[in-house]
């Protein structure tokens, strides 16, 4: 991971869980804002989607568990 998540920051969230999501986005991104970290690996996210909005905890950045059903990276920059 190249930069460490602050509480504020908006990252993206992605999920093979798709039962919560709606709107045809299936795995994302879904814009997420930062509610805490945990050191250098988990982070909880506050998940915006339309029409919503809801909690995903201990979630890990996609370089530290490219295996893992969910997981957060920074949006690309324009």
């Amino acid at each position: 991971m190249t930069e460490q998540p602050t509480v504020g920051r908006i990252v993206h969230f992605y999920t093979t869980d798709t039962s919560k999501h709606f709107n045809g986005q299936g795995a994302g991104p879904y814009p997420a804002i930062v509610l805490q970290t945990f050191g250098d690996k988990y982070i909880n996210l506050k998940v915006l989607h339309w029409g919503g909005d809801y909690d995903e905890g201990s979630v890990s950045h996609l370089d530290d568990m490219p295996n893992n059903y969910r997981y957060w990276v920074w949006p690309s920059r324009a």
